[in-house]
């Protein structure tokens, strides 16, 4: 099953975001082109679940992530 191009109420392209992160429910995202941009979704399970599914990669999951 393809994952669908635009999440609802978010105004980009899965193919548009590079990175991102999640804070609590806040979002914070980088898009292709070096904008950072935020949102926040009424369902961050599902957001998060759209943006995996588009191979956009969570930064948490980065090795050595956390600055010390």
């Amino acid at each position: 099953m393809e994952a669908a191009t635009y999440f609802p109420n978010f105004e980009y392209p899965a193919s548009e975001v590079s990175k991102y992160i999640c804070i609590l429910k806040d979002f914070t995202l980088m898009l292709n082109n070096g904008d950072i941009v935020k949102f926040t979704p009424d369902n961050e399970h599902a957001f998060k679940a759209w943006l995996d599914n588009n191979g956009v990669e969570n930064i948490r999951k980065e090795n050595n992530w956390v600055v010390k």
